[in-house]
């Protein structure tokens, strides 16, 4: 797995040995992220939520963001995160990582909004993207410019509305949904 865009174009990440507890975000499916986004990914504050080993986040950075908080819960990947934003020789004013629930680091996180981007991939069998939108609305780390892109299962569903967020757009890629939300 490589970097796909931006000044970190391919250059190799990390990867567990033991992949059978992640799923990680397909190039295609970041490149088109990269796209859609270039101009409010530059200077942008991103919390990557369920961020396994932070690729997304970190082809963000590699696309002009200023700074990306990685939430995972999952301590190795945590380890993992920091060795390749360490290898991409990463600032550490430009990224923290925080190992918590996203509960957690919604809360965690309120002293670093408003995010201009929030990226969330959770597990596709947890069915959890709507209730971690909901949790987003609530907490109030977001305004009227953050965008929210949700990565989910085909089969899991998302209403056109979720708290203060509506949906503006949704593209399918093979099994995988990308969902966009607004104030």
């Amino acid at each position: 797995m490589k970097i796909i865009s931006g000044k970190y174009k391919n250059r190799g990440l990390f990867v567990p040995k033991d992949r059978s507890h992640i799923r990680m975000t397909t190039g295609l499916v970041r490149k088109v992220i990269a796209d859609i986004f270039r101009e409010q990914i530059t200077g942008a504050v991103v919390l990557e939520l369920f961020a396994g080993i932070g690729s997304v986040g970190l082809e963000l950075l590699s696309n002009g963001a200023k700074k990306v908080i990685f939430a995972e819960i999952n301590k190795k990947y945590c380890d993992i995160i920091r060795k390749n934003c360490e290898k991409m020789k990463v600032e550490k004013e430009h990224y923290s990582v925080i190992p918590f629930s996203y509960e957690r680091a919604l809360q965690f996180s309120k002293n670093e909004g408003p995010f201009g981007i929030v990226y969330l991939d959770p597990p596709y069998a947890d069915n959890l993207v709507n209730k971690t939108i909901q949790a987003l609305s609530d907490v109030k780390i977001c305004d009227s410019k953050t965008i929210i892109i949700a990565e989910h299962h085909f089969k899991e569903k998302t209403p056109d509305h979720i708290g203060d967020f509506r949906k503006t757009d949704s593209r399918k890629y093979g099994m995988t949904v990308l969902d966009f939300f607004m104030h």
